[in-house]
């Protein structure tokens, strides 16, 4: 499993401007890739943590975020294209932190995975 810290390669920023929790950019500090029942899936640190009592994980907040392409899978291979329209997943449950399945996972956002912080906050493409 390769983990990447791209602020030596590139910065990434999440962002959205339908949901509150994403409107201002989250940077994102470490990224992987994964497959996940067969979807390819980034799996990302952010610079500041989601609150997960908002979404029933208690004191656990989530600094983990699980993206899925909404559009080009392949989007995350080339990173050459921005923004790439996403699906912002956590977990559903403190029983599963790393979870293993799509199934163990909810839907928080629609966001936008951008390449400058500019473009990001001012939700741009």
């Amino acid at each position: 499993m390769l983990i990447l810290n791209i602020n030596n390669i590139m910065k990434l920023f999440l962002s959205s401007y339908e949901y509150e929790t994403f409107e201002n950019p989250r940077e994102i500090l470490l990224f992987r890739k994964e497959i996940i029942d067969n979807r390819n899936i980034l799996v990302v640190e952010v610079d500041r943590p989601i609150i997960g009592q908002k979404y029933g994980l208690l004191d656990n907040d989530i600094q983990t975020l699980y993206l899925v392409n909404r559009i080009n899978e392949d989007a995350f291979d080339k990173f050459n294209l921005f923004p790439i329209d996403v699906h912002v997943l956590i977990p559903k449950s403190i029983n599963k932190l790393k979870p293993s399945s799509l199934s163990d996972m909810q839907n928080i956002a629609w966001a936008c995975l951008y390449d400058n912080e500019k473009d990001a906050r001012d939700h741009k493409g």
